[in-house]
């Protein structure tokens, strides 16, 4: 399902709310030539423009950026700064590679070009060394308390549970989605609710319901090497009404 976000932008000459796609559409890539053209470009422009290697060799970022609709980018405020900080050097790589970039490619929805986020995995070690055209991070994504099938469906059921959604009457659905952390040790950190309810008391139930998550996640690796990963999720339900 490709999701509708209301994001703040940065790098634009007014910060603004606009109506974006969270991510682009099956089928459709946000680079010319796809994955592996854009690595390839990236590793060029590494070497074209002597960039330096990042000091620390297991950096790892989870890169973000908005492409419009004319193929200009904007880049993605941050919302988890101690983790931006500790890969520094992967997020700054990132971000000047991109602004010499010329092959962005528009999302289109019945054939209207619409804004979207594209992700890409940031390893800088391997982009400093290889100039392969099919080249892909090595990357096994986490999954929750180390189911291999439908993980995300436990995941849930263990969430609700954490909810008491019985002091809400209202009987109606509602939509939250939290951006977190997975850690290299399989915990849930640094939460951020990145859509609301708007009742204040319901939302602190709920980030404190992702907070009290105990079961560990089998991390991500890059290379078969742990490493810190942003994880969205949304979480859709039906308040119970009172008895």
């Amino acid at each position: 399902m490709i999701k509708n976000y209301f994001l703040l932008l940065l790098f634009s000459p007014v910060l603004f709310f606009t109506q974006i796609l969270g991510s682009f559409p099956e089928n459709q890539t946000p680079y010319s030539g796809g994955y592996g053209a854009y690595y390839k470009d990236f590793h060029d422009i590494i070497v074209e423009e002597n960039l330096l290697p990042c000091e620390n060799k297991s950096e790892f970022y989870q890169f973000s950026v908005l492409i419009n609709t004319d193929g200009s980018i904007n880049f993605i405020k941050d919302l988890h700064q101690n983790h931006l900080v500790a890969n520094r050097c992967a997020s700054e790589l990132a971000r000047e590679v991109a602004k010499k970039m010329i092959k962005w490619n528009p999302s289109t929805v019945d054939g209207i070009k619409q804004p979207a986020i594209a992700n890409f995995m940031i390893f800088p070690d391997d982009l400093f060394k290889s100039d392969k055209t099919d080249y892909s991070p090595s990357i096994t994504y986490p999954r929750y308390n180390s189911h291999e099938e439908n993980h995300l469906d436990y995941f849930k059921k263990q969430l609700l549970a954490n909810l008491d959604l019985r002091r809400f009457d209202w009987n109606d659905r509602f939509t939250v989605e939290a951006e977190f952390l997975i850690s290299k040790e399989g915990t849930i950190k640094d939460i951020v609710l990145t859509k609301k309810t708007g009742l204040e008391e319901f939302d602190r139930m709920v980030f404190y319901a992702f907070k009290e998550m105990k079961k560990k996640w089998k991390p991500a690796t890059i290379n078969g090497q742990p490493v810190d990963f942003r994880f969205k999720y949304q979480l859709t339900a039906i308040t119970d009404p009172k008895d």
